[in-house]
């Protein structure tokens, strides 16, 4: 496993407080094709925020009344609305390689723009990806 930092941004938007962050990925160090690392990158997200969705869940609060009201009702719920946290992996990989192909996406690995998918980069930990989301100008 690598671990890379991982950066996702929009052209022509101001980044605040948009750090970079340290994402464990299923890669081996070495070389890899941009398809392979988008993939990788893909899963990792969705498997992170799989992990907050349901860290978010074990923390709600509830206020004494709705204690006491789910004691008496005999099941104490946390209430509100739940969070979806069903996320197909298969088909975010796919959105993802299809979004690069249709150059919405520029990928940059150790400041290097990468293009093809089929191109073959070199992994390390300490990798920096950024996905850098492309906006088409106005009146063009």
């Amino acid at each position: 496993m690598t671990t890379l930092q991982v950066e996702a941004a929009v052209a022509g938007r101001k980044r605040a407080g948009a750090p970079d962050h340290p994402l464990v990925v299923a890669l081996s160090a070495g070389p890899t094709s941009l398809r392979d690392l988008i993939e990788a990158v893909v899963r990792a997200e969705v498997q992170a925020f799989v992990a907050r969705v349901g860290d978010q869940r074990l923390v709600r609060v509830l206020t004494e009344e709705q204690l006491v009201e789910g004691l008496g009702e005999g099941s104490v719920r946390s209430g509100g609305r739940e969070v979806a946290a069903e996320v197909d992996p298969d088909s975010a990989v796919r959105t993802a390689v299809e979004a690069q192909q249709d150059g919405l996406f520029q990928t940059i690995v150790d400041d290097a723009p990468v293009d093809d998918l089929d191109e073959v980069i070199e992994i390390r930990d300490g990798t920096r990806v950024m996905f850098l989301r492309l906006v088409p100008l106005a009146g063009g």
